[in-house]
């Protein structure tokens, strides 16, 4: 994937329903070039564009990353783990750990809970948890939703539709749900305006062969700030959040080359608040399903 191609992306990622001329504008390109690049990926499956709700709105108040030594057949281990509906994401790493493991819960007692269950499972020897105190970027870039909002039968009919095609234009909306074109644009611009949904690119990762995407750890003597600005410039950012735990910092980022990700590492630990700084690379994405919330929905 060349460097502009990721920058597209990136833009999607912040915005999935922005133009094709628009993000030629941004890039200094023409709008063909970019259909030329991104439809492709469209229609082989390997970039989605998609709406999601913010989990805040589903209750889901405490998030956690947890690293997991395992022993034996990994195998095995991602297919119990694959059988426990609350983690997002399960993915087979390179490091010290070899299994991290994301989850949205709606307590601590979920939580630990979770985490005894996972402790249970053969093989697994030990297992390292991060909670999220405050997450700084990630699929939901904007301010926190109110929790009192209400979401009614036509809002949740729009966001399904918008979780298979993220770009549907307001008219196949509008005649799925039962609007009006005017109707149903003003429903969705609410709805993205006021943070509880966000529409945006996400990477469909069947394999890992041509992806270099990283977890970052990071530990502060101090002040964060460096720290998070130095993450922060990578275009490929997935994800960054305040953790509790043995780093201060989590990121998920996604790099097109190696020589990318040896200058941001090193950025960060020529940096003086910096104490250390840990990375792994994601080798195999057993699960990715942020969006399972939407249907979810329909069962409140």
């Amino acid at each position: 994937m060349t460097d502009l191609t990721a920058q597209m992306i990136a833009i999607l990622r912040r915005n999935g329903r922005a133009s094709y001329s628009e993000i030629a504008r941004e890039l200094g390109t023409n709008r063909d070039y970019v259909a030329s690049r991104i439809n492709p990926l469209i229609e082989a499956g390997k970039l989605r564009i998609a709406a999601g709700i913010h989990p805040r709105l589903l209750g889901l108040t405490t998030s956690a990353h947890l690293s997991i030594k395992a022993e034996g057949d990994l195998q095995e281990i991602t297919d119990a783990l694959e059988r426990l509906e609350d983690p997002v994401l399960i993915s087979v790493v390179t490091g010290s750990f070899q299994i991290v493991v994301e989850l949205q819960l709606r307590s601590l007692t979920e939580l630990r809970q979770q985490i005894a269950a996972i402790r249970a499972i053969r093989g697994v020897s030990e297992v390292n948890v991060l909670v999220y105190e405050r997450v700084l970027s990630s699929f939901f870039l904007g301010a926190e939703p109110d929790s009192h909002t209400h979401l009614d039968e036509i809002d949740i009919n729009i966001v399904n539709r918008l979780l298979r095609d993220g770009r549907a234009n307001f008219a196949e909306i509008a005649e799925v749900v039962g609007l009006s074109v005017s109707g149903c644009r003003t429903r969705v611009q609410r709805l993205l305006e006021s943070g509880v949904v966000q529409i945006g690119a996400i990477k469909q990762r069947s394999d890992m062969v041509n992806d270099l995407l990283f977890g970052i750890g990071v530990a502060v003597r101090e002040d964060d700030r460096a720290a998070i600005d130095a993450i922060a410039a990578s275009s490929g950012l997935e994800f960054i959040a305040r953790t509790v735990g043995r780093f201060d910092l989590l990121a998920t980022v996604e790099f097109t080359s190696l020589r990318d990700f040896n200058l941001l590492i090193s950025k960060l630990r020529s940096l003086p608040s910096v104490a250390c700084c840990e990375q792994w690379l994601h080798v195999r994405i057993v699960r990715e399903q942020y969006f399972r919330a939407v249907t979810q929905l329909n069962h409140q």
